[in-house]
């Protein structure tokens, strides 16, 4: 009888610790099949040291099981952990060393203290398409002005002190657009037709808590007569998420947080430590080289990765750090108001560019009590072009495809040249010329 509630007391003590392994192991993203391989070793291990390490006398004593409950579950962290960073690290070196890719040469990225990511001031890069080994790249040149914003290739990078900023563009890498020329975006089209000057500050894989940071700082500096908003139903998700949507890493961003019944912008958490590389550099640095790959440059940035994230925990539990918000259309109308009085303060017209989601688009007439705000109907648009196209198919229509032969080959679900055409007329609309 003794033994057997022992054995109870053990399950109970394995069950409080391995709910917060099954929390981390959701949270980091692990794959069922490294649960269950962890699961396996950790149980073949057990299996081993029978009467070698343990034996049944074990659980006699509750301290005797809790020890073996404890060394298991060690045990199975630390080999879940291992595979999981193994798992991560080929798929990154696939990912570096693969001709199907997308790279940059140099690096446009840096880390920043407030905005978690930003384009380099003054940096030109190229953003390269690698299909195949047997089709030829595609690239795409990229360049920035002083302030780290987009510009077309040909032009100043440096904005003269005295010229007056007709239009301020505020979005993600649809504003930004990704895979297109710089001559071929919504916001140089929208210049160029209405004789403005402008300045592109869409980021690639920016939220609204970025967008509403930019407008506080720049509407202000820049008093421009337009501010062009992208209102997308992605934008509000990632101004929730402490961490941006990337890949193979955490990237601390900005985040909206409820404090005394209303929000704020959090900063990021921490600061990355994440050295944007130049991707040319590490193929011929580790080509066939996986092992020297993991050690030099996988292992000691998972480990930091891993510090990072428990601390991240401890603040949130702690109080330390306010938790995201949780009502994304809350925080959509209050950052919105929020850009709103600030336009309204500097004279400015807001301009809501609707892109991204048809139905969606529809809430972002409810977002403002009053009619001063114009409206940009991309999504209406878009859809107006598709009804009367052959394929009747947006990703057909409006994202990037290349030619090889007999093969049309998808390599960018952004928006394409024809789709910004079609946008920048919708903002013209929207401004009037």
């Amino acid at each position: 009888m003794k033994r057997k509630i022992n054995s109870l007391v053990c399950l109970v003590l394995g069950m409080v610790f391995f709910i917060p392994v099954g929390v981390v192991y959701k949270k980091m993203g692990m794959g069922i099949p490294l649960f269950a391989l962890a699961c396996l070793v950790v149980a073949s291990g057990v299996l081993f040291a029978y009467r070698r390490l343990w034996s049944r006398h074990t659980f006699d004593s509750p301290k005797g099981g809790a020890k073996f409950a404890a060394v298991v579950g060690a045990s199975f962290l630390f080999c879940l952990y291992v595979f999981n960073v193994l798992y991560i690290s080929h798929k990154v070196y696939q990912s570096l060393l693969s001709s199907n890719d997308v790279s940059f040469s140099p690096t446009e990225y840096a880390i920043d203290d407030t905005l978690g990511i930003k384009h380099v001031p003054l940096a030109r890069t190229l953003y390269r398409y690698n299909i195949r080994d047997n089709i030829p790249s595609r690239p795409v040149p990229l360049a920035f002005d002083e302030n780290g914003f987009r510009i077309p290739v040909s032009a100043s990078a440096v904005h003269p002190g005295t010229k007056k900023i007709g239009l301020l563009f505020l979005g993600d890498s649809f504003t930004f657009g990704a895979a297109c020329y710089a001559e071929e975006t919504f916001p140089f089209l929208v210049a160029k037709a209405t004789g403005r000057s402008y300045v592109n500050a869409g980021v690639s894989n920016y939220g609204l808590a970025q967008m509403l940071i930019l407008a506080e700082q720049l509407i202000p500096a820049l008093r421009p007569e337009y501010v062009i908003v992208q209102y997308s139903p992605w934008l509000a998700t990632r101004g929730i998420s402490m961490f941006a949507p990337v890949n193979f890493f955490l990237l601390p961003i900005p985040y909206f947080a409820e404090k005394n019944n209303t929000y704020v912008v959090e900063p990021p958490v921490y600061n990355s430590h994440l050295k944007f590389r130049d991707v040319a550099k590490l193929k011929a640095s580790y080509r066939g080289k996986f092992l020297q790959f993991f050690v030099r440059e996988a292992l000691p940035f998972s480990l930091e990765e891993l510090w990072n994230y428990l601390k991240t925990e401890w603040l949130l539990i702690s109080g330390q750090r306010l938790r995201p918000a949780t009502h994304p259309r809350n925080v959509e109308k209050y950052a919105f108001n929020k850009i709103k009085t600030i336009t309204e303060q500097n004279h400015a017209t807001l301009v809501i560019l609707n892109l991204g989601d048809l139905e969606y688009s529809k809430n972002s007439r409810h977002l403002f009590s009053d009619a001063t705000v114009r409206f940009a109907e991309a999504d209406d648009a878009l859809d107006a072009f598709l009804r009367t196209s052959a394929s009747k198919d947006y990703c057909a229509e409006f994202c990037h495809w290349i030619i090889a032969g007999q093969q049309r080959i998808l390599i960018d679900a952004h928006p394409n040249p024809r789709a910004h055409q079609i946008i920048a007329q919708s903002v013209i609309q929207a401004i009037g010329k």
